[in-house]
């Protein structure tokens, strides 16, 4: 093996060994965020055919009442469907959202190294440095927290870098370009059944690129007009699948009314509930990408330190244009956010690997410099990291295994559900106190993990659950209305007290 090879294949291999740090030990374990919850129980409701694909079935209970689940309209059903298909093949299992998790973790990470790799196809660059692009990936905050949990956002991020890796195949290529831009279109078309409006951004490329060329006075391959040209026919394809699929399916016609005037409409105007940011305030996006960010830009910081201190050339100006070219994609993804009245650090995470991306570009000369020409100290020091990073794949490999399956988060409610499955029957109705209806959590674990229900109502249900945190009066009216709590012997509850009434 050579130097160079003996050097990239370590880092390639921290890389991978990092990542799998960050993930598997945050995956394994049972729990998840609520979100992610609400989806994998309307794919399993999905998979046993309780709902329809363009009706998917949550729960008759909700814990926001200008929203429902019953059946669900709060985003584009496409994921559901997907992982519906992970649970018929699979089963009712704890595991199966988070095998899925895993899939889109691999796939994702797969996508951001070709996405990498086909600006810089025929250059000493191309199979050697894909490890940075996926290390500044995980210094960004979205990517650790938000890749074990199940989101949608993951999955939309899927079809994201695989439009993007489409497009930018046709942007370099010589051949079928335009067919190119309407493959991307498809998989942007996708996107938009995903989660909505944002996985659009994937179209800009080809005007960015142009824009980024214009303005670091590279040659560009083409014309603003062509840029901007190949950017509508991916959007257009995009949109005209949307309206075909519109007119031949009526049943999506329907979805996507209620999903305009329940979620997208509302958001957007700024008069639900939980979507009050009008005006200046709409500029929190750009606080959030600062925060999610917070580790890739302190990275940025200080390599940019010694970087100055090389005394580096401007040479590599190619490598500086792609660096503007995807920190446009960066903002083109996250940006548009500004719109919505409603903004969380959960909807900048297509986001991310843009920014990575252009980081890692920016100092790609840089980091080339630095591993050109290894000397002997620095090969015998990538030789014995590399024997402490293999016993690191067999030490994560062993504490991965022995977190497989315990409680992660929500430890109470984990250590309730064993004793909730025994006594109360799947798929019951449960009452419950004010508090855990409007619990999200209550809720999304009780759904996936025991089919429950949960209603204010008292009248008709067996069983009741109150929280500690429930008032008093709770407890005294369900007393009088028949209901004896459970004796400690029986449920010893840590997140839940139970109630049952015996003429039921």
């Amino acid at each position: 093996m050579t130097m160079k090879k003996t050097v990239t294949g370590t880092l390639w291999l921290f890389t991978g060994l990092f990542l799998a740090a960050m993930f598997l030990p945050r995956l394994v374990p049972q729990g998840l965020f609520g979100d992610g919850l609400l989806y994998a129980s309307m794919a399993r409701n999905l998979a046993e055919g309780k709902g329809s694909m363009w009706a998917p079935w949550f729960s008759s209970g909700y814990w926001l009442e200008f929203a429902s689940g019953a059946p669900y309209f709060e985003n584009p059903p496409l994921m559901l469907w997907l992982q519906a298909g992970f649970f018929h093949l699979f089963g009712d299992h704890w595991w199966v959202e988070k095998l899925y998790s895993l899939l889109l973790f691999v796939l994702n990470a797969w996508l951001i190294v070709r996405v990498w790799e086909v600006p810089l196809r025929g250059t000493v660059f191309q199979k050697r440095f894909g490890w940075i692009p996926l290390l500044f990936w995980y210094f960004t905050m979205p990517a650790i927290w938000g890749n074990p949990n199940n989101l949608m956002d993951n999955n939309l991020l899927c079809f994201c870098l695989l439009a993007l890796w489409i497009a930018l195949e046709a942007m370099f290529s010589e051949k079928s370009r335009n067919l190119g831009f309407v493959w991307a279109g498809a998989v942007v078309f996708l996107g938009l059944m995903t989660k909505g409006p944002v996985g659009l951004y994937p179209a800009a490329a080809p005007f960015l690129l142009v824009l980024a060329q214009k303005a670091t006075s590279q040659p560009a391959r083409y014309s603003p007009g062509t840029g901007l040209w190949r950017s509508c026919l991916i959007g257009f394809t995009a949109l005209a699948l949307f309206v075909i699929m519109l007119l031949l399916i009526p049943e999506s016609q329907h979805y996507f009314e209620q999903y305009w005037q329940r979620r997208l409409g509302v958001v957007l105007s700024g008069v639900r509930e939980d979507a009050e940011m009008t005006g200046w305030a709409r500029l929190h996006i750009f606080r959030i990408l600062v925060k999610e960010q917070a580790g890739l830009i302190g990275l940025f910081l200080l390599l940019y330190f010694f970087y100055r201190r090389s005394r580096m050339d401007t040479a590599f100006r190619r490598e500086r244009m792609l660096a503007l070219f995807f920190l446009f994609m960066g903002f083109a993804a996250t940006l548009p956010i500004m719109l919505s009245a409603r903004q969380n650090g959960i909807y900048v995470i297509p986001g991310m690997p843009m920014f990575a991306l252009a980081a890692g570009f920016f100092y790609l000369p840089f980091i080339n410099k630095l591993l050109l020409d290894p000397t002997e100290a620095q090969i015998h020091f990538f030789g014995r990291l590399r024997v402490w990073l293999i016993a690191g794949v067999f030490v994560l490999a062993a504490y991965t295994a022995f977190l497989f399956g315990k409680p992660g988060r929500d430890n109470g409610i984990l250590h309730d559900l064993p004793y909730l499955q025994r006594i109360i029957p799947a798929g019951s109705t449960v009452a419950v106190c004010e508090g855990l209806m409007y619990n999200q959590q209550a809720h999304t674990y009780l759904q996936r993990f025991h089919h429950l229900e949960l209603s204010p109502n008292i009248d008709s249900c067996r069983f009741a659950l109150a929280s500690p945190r429930c008032d008093i009066s709770s407890h005294e009216d369900w007393e009088s209305h028949g209901f004896i709590r459970a004796d400690s012997a029986e449920f010893p509850g840590k997140a839940y007290i139970l109630y049952e009434r015996t003429d039921k």
